[in-house]
């Protein structure tokens, strides 16, 4: 439960950056604040849960959304993919 409600910051922070990108595409360095504020979430999420990441998993969780999305993914979907694979991954 704790990775859900930290997966649904991460994708908040990602939804408000998410405006900052035009429509046809993304303007140089939108991926690189995105990321930040991502981590950001991801790290405030953890911290307020009280709990302790596994090494890389903000990283992996927020380059699995950067991805998703890039490639035509949903918000919705980007996060329960990226849910899902850091699940597998991270056993957290």
């Amino acid at each position: 439960m704790v990775l859900v409600r930290t997966l649904l910051l991460t994708t908040a922070m990602g939804l408000g950056c998410s405006a900052l990108m035009p429509s046809n595409g993304h303007a140089a360095g939108d991926e690189s604040t995105i990321n930040r504020l991502c981590l950001a979430g991801f790290n405030a999420a953890m911290s307020h849960a009280g709990k302790t990441p596994p090494a890389g998993m903000g990283t992996f969780t927020c380059n699995c959304f950067l991805e998703q999305v890039n490639a035509g993914a949903s918000i919705q979907s980007a996060q329960d993919i990226c849910k899902q694979k850091a699940a597998e991954r991270y056993k957290f």
